[in-house]
């Protein structure tokens, strides 16, 4: 195991809460009532961030490891039904960066951080992927919704006419 990722491993509680305050800067700051529960249910857009950004930092601290964690596809379907513009949707995966040279800046060769970037940028791109695709399915569906309402208007008019009525 490298130092890198021996810092990262030590460190995952301070590089969450930065990478948190970084990328969610509203969630800090934002009104919220005291006794509101969070959780799966109570919140399931934040627990799926919360739980991906988690399962992002095991995923970087594990260099041996190159399969994308499977939670990154739950936080792009969450992002991908939100209205906001990709770029802004997968920018936190970019606020990452910062948050982890702040935390093991020092415990890190200049390589082995930028060999992290690579990583980094390689997760983005595989989300900005699968965000795409779940704005496609999205998109699919809204045709798909109007063309069915098309074909009943059209049966409703062909059963109108076969009765001889007026079209309202």
């Amino acid at each position: 195991m490298s130092a890198l990722t021996e810092a990262i491993s030590r460190g995952k509680g301070p590089i969450l809460e930065a990478w948190r305050k970084a990328a969610f800067p509203a969630q800090e700051t934002g009104f919220s009532f005291p006794h509101q529960a969070k959780g799966r249910f109570a919140d399931p857009a934040s627990f799926h961030e919360a739980e991906g950004m988690d399962a992002i930092l095991t995923w970087l601290a594990d260099e041996e490891n190159s399969d994308i964690p499977e939670l990154l596809g739950e936080i792009c379907r969450v992002k991908a039904v939100q209205d906001a513009a990709p770029s802004a949707a997968l920018a936190f995966l970019f606020d990452l960066k910062p948050a982890l040279r702040s935390v093991v800046g020092d415990a890190a060769d200049e390589a082995a951080l930028r060999a992290l970037d690579a990583r980094i940028d390689t997760l983005a791109l595989h989300a900005f992927d699968r965000y795409v695709a779940c704005r496609n399915q999205i998109a699919q569906l809204r045709v798909d919704e109007v063309l069915r309402g098309e074909e009943m208007l059209r049966r409703q008019l062909a059963r109108i006419q076969k009765n001889g009525e007026e079209p309202v």
